[in-house]
């Protein structure tokens, strides 16, 4: 008797929703979800290689900590930040008059929490952009570079992009959530971190005690998420990408089946949860747990 296979059973209507989904959308899409509890897998489009936006912070984050564990950098030294280090776009230091300083730690929060590019920007600087892709070489990444710096439009003419699979960046939470080839300490840093409250796409429609270890990301014509979300009892990986996805903005009116990445990833986020918090208030049959009554 499988039980395994009553709840893959009802894990294909999820798979066939989202496939049906990813097909009506006018853009690119690329969705994983990975199950920690159990290891099932689910990914359409997965090795497509896609622009990351801000998701590829998750891997600087990696490297900066890694540093910081293995004395080659404190995370506590104060970096002073003139008017001319200071970059457009997202984040709030570039809003702030004057010189200012901030110490590593408080850089790195700043780029996953507030997506600020100024402190993106200086995170590459002392974590290394070659060393960025070492270590993402050595952990055996194909597809996951970084390529550029943050609002470098010189470089996306040129064609030098950031770049990602969904299998990769499910892969690199994954590797952070088992902490075996990852330092548990490093590991564990970096999550803290990733967990900061923030609302992204995939968080958004989801009850507001869920908690969620990710980064989100947005180009014109680019949007994506990557994320672990916390159950009771179970947990999952969920990554969607899109491109060639008009403007990505959240606060558009087109609906599903439009060009709107980050509509395309609230949507999948929330079937995906509803999907697993039936599955984390069952047994391995399907029999709810919160309440057993006899008929």
């Amino acid at each position: 008797m499988k039980s395994d296979n009553n709840e893959n059973f009802y894990l294909n209507k999820l798979v066939n929703s989202i496939n049906n989904q990813v097909e009506n959308f006018k853009g690119v899409a690329g969705v994983s979800i990975k199950d920690l509890t159990t290891g099932w897998y689910y990914g359409i489009n997965d090795e497509l290689i896609f622009p990351t936006a801000s998701s590829i912070k998750i891997p600087i984050l990696l490297k900066l900590i890694e540093s910081s564990e293995t004395s080659k950098l404190d995370m506590l030294k104060n970096i002073e930040i003139t008017e001319e280090m200071k970059s457009r776009g997202s984040g709030v230091i570039h809003k702030m008059n004057g010189t200012i300083n901030l110490t590593v730690e408080n850089l790195a929060i700043l780029m996953i929490n507030l997506s600020d590019n100024t402190a993106t920007n200086l995170c590459i600087d002392i974590a290394g952009q070659d060393e960025v892709n070492k270590m993402l070489e050595d952990y055996e990444f194909v597809s996951m570079r970084l390529n550029r710096k943050m609002q470098d439009y010189t470089a996306i003419k040129e064609g030098r992009e950031n770049l990602s699979s969904v299998k990769e960046m499910n892969l690199i939470l994954e590797m952070l959530d088992s902490a075996q080839a990852i330092k548990p300490e490093v590991a564990k840093k970096v999550l803290n971190i990733l967990s900061l409250n923030k609302s992204t796409p995939i968080s958004q429609p989801l009850p507001e005690n869920i908690i969620v270890a990710g980064k989100t990301g947005g180009m014109p014509g680019v949007r994506c998420e990557t994320a672990i979300i916390y159950l009771a009892n179970r947990k999952y990986i969920l990554t969607v990408m899109t491109s060639h996805a008009g403007n990505g903005s959240s606060s558009s009116k087109q609906s599903i089946g439009g060009h709107n990445g980050s509509d395309l990833i609230s949507k999948i986020s929330l079937q995906t949860y509803n999907f697993f918090n039936v599955l984390d208030q069952s047994s391995k049959f399907g029999q709810g747990l919160i309440q057993t009554v006899n008929h």
